[in-house]
Formats: structure tokens, sequence, C-alpha cells
């Protein structure tokens, strides 16, 4: 058998672009988690460099304008005295000189003396920036607390501000107070970082979607493979062969492990069907062949339990077991045939419209001939139409009721209910048995399978009888199902199309 090689091809246009963007959402797919990790990472990485980058530009900024101050509180003691050397200026003006000389726009310099006296301030501060300050008086008292630089916030405006004593010649001229203001170097340097903030959610956001467009295309082949693996039935397992061009070389060998797995599972599904034929072929055959012999065997045996009257008591009754065996026979024969009549597809199904009350009430009617048990039958309406096979829906509703009556009391009754729906009809049998274990419910309805070997030794059958309800039910377009709780007993519904004409 040949190849029919599969070839991926993605047409492109909104219809294929929806669902690429669903699994670029959907927080369950690979390509989300992808980008949305590698993306974490960069943008963990960004954001630390920046704050890392902040800080440091800070400590620098903030450093430089220390040791400015330092430098500057250093040497004015030594202009100071070289005014007075050198250009002959008395003490006070070789202060001022000097002062004014290293001041600045932003640098601050003013001399105070042991009782807190202005002795002389730099020419800047007596500009209108300064006047709301109420002189260097309300500054000293501010930057005193420590004499090492150190960074200060007053009124809305940032210093890094220091003092020291004013040594000249061994004589304590005061205390020399430095301060800069670096207000203006703060708002730079906060713009500086929004704008680093800026660039970096910027780049976040381009490298995401370069990052979902990247983990797209290399997982277009893993979509292009389940698009195809989709459209495989069991029919194609054989002549199917998954090829994906230029994708990566795990895909490519997973391409190659995912096609020896079809070919095992068509070479095993081949198998499967070969031995279920035969299983049907077997159990077909070996029925026909065995219900003619036991249905003559069986007419034997009544022809001479009718005429056998000088019978002894021990012959009769092993004629009776005989008989009742070979008809238990006989419907196991049947039923088998009916299973595999259905199973090739052979089973005729006459549907009609019937009133689904007149077929329960001669079920109920039988059933009560040959059991000793109370059986309640219940309807709302007396006329409830339904679209069925009278033959194989009778014959559900009797193994339905028949197998109410083996797995309860005796003493308990069995309640058959009908009802109708806007589309369908229920058939309710419920009994007050031991119940079905919850584990054990979905195998019920298999071939052969009994729940309980020792109880269905004694009350008989091979667990055929709810198989044969569930293929008929199905076979005329309905459901069965069951409820049923441990010590509380069970309850079997059958819900069936109602007749077209009642739908009118």
């Amino acid at each position: 058998m040949g190849e029919l090689p599969i070839k991926s091809s993605l047409g492109k246009g909104w219809r294929n672009v929806s669902p690429q963007l669903r699994q670029a959402v959907n927080p369950k797919s690979l390509q989300f988690r992808l980008t949305a990790s590698i993306a974490g990472l960069i943008a963990v990485g960004l954001t630390s460099v920046a704050v890392w980058t902040s800080w440091k530009m800070q400590r620098i900024l903030i450093s430089s304008h220390k040791q400015k101050i330092v430098d500057i509180s250093d040497r004015i003691a030594d202009d100071v005295v070289l005014y007075q050397q050198d250009e002959m200026f008395p003490l006070q003006k070789s202060i001022e000189k000097a002062i004014n000389n290293r001041s600045g726009r932003n640098l601050l310099l003013w001399v105070n003396d042991s009782q807190e006296n202005l002795v002389a301030m730099s020419a800047n501060m007596s500009g209108p920036t300064w006047q709301r300050f109420e002189g260097p008086g309300s500054l000293a008292t501010a930057f005193r607390d420590s004499i090492v630089p150190k960074v200060y916030h007053i009124q809305g405006r940032d210093f890094v501000a220091c003092h020291s004593p004013l040594m000249v010649r061994n004589q304590s001229l005061g205390t020399l107070f430095v301060a800069q203001d670096i207000t203006e170097d703060q708002r730079q340097f906060i713009a500086s970082v929004q704008s680093l903030a800026l660039a970096s959610s910027v780049a976040v956001v381009l490298i995401t979607l370069a990052l979902t467009w990247y983990v797209h295309r290399s997982l277009r082949s893993l979509s292009q493979m389940d698009l195809m693996t989709k459209a495989i039935s069991p029919d194609d397992l054989g002549k199917t062969k998954v090829e994906i061009d230029n994708a990566p070389s795990e895909i490519q060998e997973l391409t190659e492990t995912f096609n020896r797995m079809l070919e095992r599972l068509s070479e095993a599904w081949h198998e499967q069907q070969h031995a279920t034929e035969r299983q049907r072929e077997f159990v077909g055959n070996v029925s026909h062949e065995l219900r003619t012999p036991l249905t003559i065997v069986r007419g034997y045996l009544q022809s001479i339990q009718r005429r056998g009257d000088n019978l002894t008591e021990m012959q009769r009754e092993a004629l009776e077991i005989s008989t009742a065996e070979a008809n238990l026979t006989i419907q196991l024969l049947q039923d088998l045939l009916c299973l595999a009549r259905a199973d090739d597809g052979y089973m005729p199904y006459h549907l009609e419209t019937l009133i689904l009350n007149d077929v329960a009430v001669e079920v109920v009617n039988m059933a009560d001939k040959f059991n000793q048990r109370q059986i309640d039958l219940e309807f709302e309406s007396p006329l409830i139409p339904v679209f069925a096979d009278a033959k194989r829906l009778q014959q559900v509703l009797v193994n339905l009721v028949e197998n109410a009556i083996k797995y309860s009391a005796t003493t308990e009754p069995v309640t058959v209910k009908l009802e109708q729906r806007e589309d369908s009809a229920l058939i309710h049998v419920c009994d007050r048995g031991d119940g079905i274990p919850l584990k054990q419910q979905s195998r019920i309805f298999e071939r052969f399978y009994r729940l309980d070997e020792a109880r269905a030794r004694c009350t008989g059958g091979v667990g055929l009888g709810l198989s044969l309800v569930k293929t008929f039910t199905e076979g005329m377009g309905g459901q069965v199902s069951v409820l049923s709780a441990e010590g509380e007993g069970s309850t079997f519904t059958v819900t069936l199309p109602i007749s077209p004409e009642a739908k009118i």
C-alpha cells in the first residue's frame, strides 16, 4: 500500500491568524509560556540594570559634590592667609575675599563666630533665591548636626553641606559652612531616570513582540503537525505519513517517531479488526449451527413431557430441568445472533409510531404472569408517542424488568415510570436492590460482564441482557443510562425519540 503524504500548508489571512492570536494569549499554551517567561526574565534584567545604574549614578553625583565641598572647606584657610600676606588685606576682608572667590551660583559659603553671629558670607547668598531661608542663620541651624558632608532636603530644595572650624595661624575664626545646592542636578537626574524607565519599558514591549513572533515561528511546525493529525482517521492509518518541511531537528525527530507510531497503530488496528471479525464470525456460526439442533432437542423433550403419563417423578423432574436449560441455551444463542447481526450492521429496525404506554402495559402484564413480584407502572400522560421498533422496544423493557427482579429482594416492588419531554420519551425502571458500585457502573453494559459472579450463578444469565438493551436502544436512536447507589437500589433510564407526528 502506497503512502499518502500530507503536506504542510498554512494559508494566510485572518482565518489562520485568529487561532494564532488565541494561542498567543492562552496562558496554558507553550507559546504563551515561553514568551512570558523569556520576556519576564528580560524585563527583570533590564529593570535591575536600570535600577542599579540609577543608584550608581546618584551615588557618583552625590560623592562628587561631597568631595567638592570638602576640598573647598580645606582651602579657605589657606586663601585667607594668602590674601593677608600678598594683598595685605585685613582679616575680615581676607575672609570675605576668600569666600567670594570660592563661591559659585549654587555654592554657598559663610562663617559664624562662636556666638553664632555671622562673620562673613558669600555674595550670592543675598539674592532673592535665598531670602526665603531667612539668612545663613537658619541654614546653619539645619546643617550643624554633621561635620561630614551630608544631603539635606530643606523647603523643597536639596543641599550637600558640611561645617568645620576655620583655623588661621592656629587661631579659630569661627565655623565655616559650605553648602552646595543640588536641586537642579537632582531634577535632571530624576528626568534621566524617567527617560531610562520609559526607554526600558519600550524596549521590553518591543522585545516581547519580537519574541512572540519568533516563538510562534519556531512552534509553527507543531501547530502544523496538530492540524494534520486531527485529520487522520482509523482507515487512513496505514497510508498516512506526516511531513513537515523546514522544521527544527527536534520537530523532525518527533515527526519520524510519530510516523513510526502510526505504522504500529495501523498494524495493531488491522489485527484487532481481523480478530474481531473472526470472533463475530465464530459467534454467529456457532450460534446458528447450535440453535437448530437445540430446538429439535427441546421439541423432543416437550413431546416426551406431554406423552409421558407413565414417567416417574424423578424422570419428570429431569425432563423439566432439561427443557428449562434448553430454553435458556436457545435464548442465549438468539441473543448472540442478535448482537452479531448488530455488529455487522444487519440488524433490521422497523421504526414506527408506537404508544409507549401500551407496550409497557403488555410487558408488565407478561412479567406478572411469570413472576410472583409486585410491578408498578406509573405514567403522567396516558398517550406517550414514541418512534421505535415494537419488537426491540418490548425486548428492552423485558430485559430491564427481569434485571430489576433478579437483583432485588422478592419483597420489594419494581417500578416502571414513563415520562414525556419536549423531544423525547423516558422509561425509568427502578428497583430497591443492593445497588451498583460507582466504579462498576460504566461496565455493566459490556457483554458478558456480571457484577457479582456468585449471585449471577444463583439468578442465572451470562451478562448479555444489558448489552442487548444498549444495542437495541442505540439502534433505535436512543440512549440508556444508570443511576445507582449502594444499598439504595438502581434506576435504569432509556431515552427514545418521540414520534415525528407528535412534534408537529
